[in-house]
């Protein structure tokens, strides 16, 4: 078996989460952790430029801190058709970032003071997210994280790039 087969083996590995770790591509490689990484990403990039003729795309999981092969015209069909509403954009995006801030789950009167919502409003939010699989509530009923959805239907790179051009 060649580099790009074990690689597309990993990248497609179902489960949760999808695809693989860099360090679970490097075992796989037999590549050493501290100089085999500039090996993977450049075989990942190679991979990368010879799937994209046929649709197919690697992207990056930062919340799983997983790479996977996705189709990219698929990826471009569900962002635009999976637009969600203002309301509940704004307190996704207010999810996401006090996620990537506290490190993971994230208490409702955190997301309520930055959405300047009543808890009812912050509530109602959080439940229809959660039905769509963007956020998972805990058992408790307090704390919210991003969900297995967020990952997969948002282009991190893009957003953060948008991001800083519009501050610019």
């Amino acid at each position: 078996m060649n580099e790009y087969a074990i690689l597309m083996k990993l990248l497609t590995r179902s489960g949760d989460p999808i695809g693989a770790g860099v360090e679970d591509m490097l075992d796989a490689l037999g590549l050493p952790e501290d100089l085999g990484r500039e090996i993977l990403f450049r075989r990942l990039g190679e991979l990368h430029t010879r799937l994209e003729p046929v649709g197919l795309t690697i992207k990056h999981n930062p919340v799983s801190g997983v790479f996977y092969v996705d189709t990219s015209i698929q990826s471009k069909i569900s962002q635009e058709e999976s637009a969600l509403p203002d309301r509940l954009a704004a307190t996704l995006l207010i999810v996401i970032t006090l996620a990537y801030q506290e490190g993971g789950w994230v208490s409702y009167d955190r997301v309520r003071e930055f959405r300047k919502k009543s808890l009812r409003g912050v509530m109602d939010d959080l439940r229809e997210l959660q039905k769509q699989g963007y956020i998972e509530i805990d058992q408790a009923g307090k704390k919210v994280r991003l969900g297995l959805r967020v990952p997969f239907e948002i282009d991190y790179e893009a957003f953060f790039r948008d991001l800083v051009s519009e501050k610019q």
